[in-house]
């Protein structure tokens, strides 16, 4: 079962099952990293991690705001593949 990782701390998860606890270091050290890149802080990105595999979705501001993401996700230890479903403002 996928578990999103929100930025905000307004908004329910998604699914109430017990995440691996593989996937949820991973998608707490995503999560921390994000937070502390400038570029990412202040997107509204939902960080979902199952099997390892990472998956990116929400709005973002630009096309290059995605791509940092995504190249994040990758940079983290222990992912084996990243699907970045996360769409810009201009398209």
């Amino acid at each position: 079962m996928a578990h999103p990782w929100f930025f905000s701390h307004d908004l329910p998860p998604l699914f109430h099952a017990d995440p691996t606890v593989g996937d949820t270091r991973l998608a707490c050290r995503l999560l921390t990293t994000m937070q502390q890149d400038p570029r990412l802080r202040h997107e509204r990105i939902c960080i979902e991690v199952q099997n390892r595999v990472v998956v990116l979705e929400g709005t973002v501001s630009t096309a290059e705001v995605s791509a940092e993401a995504h190249a994040l996700a990758w940079r983290t230890p222990g992912v084996h593949d990243v699907s970045n479903r996360l769409c810009h403002v201009g398209g």
